[in-house]
């Protein structure tokens, strides 16, 4: 009985660890994502500040 104990936390340890590992890459993900996106709306932003006649403009 004492091997099925450790065969089994041994399990339980690894799948915890493989589950912290996904979830690591899963909001590194999550966060490159959110920057480049961030950066895009920044950009966006920019442009339309350059533009600023054209957001003046009444809607047709």
């Amino acid at each position: 009985m004492y091997l099925w104990m450790s065969i089994w936390t041994l399990l339980l340890l690894i799948s915890g660890l493989a589950f912290l590992v996904v979830l690591v890459y899963v909001v590194s993900g999550v966060k490159a994502e959110l920057k480049e996106t961030l950066d895009d709306l920044r950009a966006d932003v920019k442009e339309s500040q350059a533009h600023e006649e054209i957001l003046d403009r009444p809607i047709e």
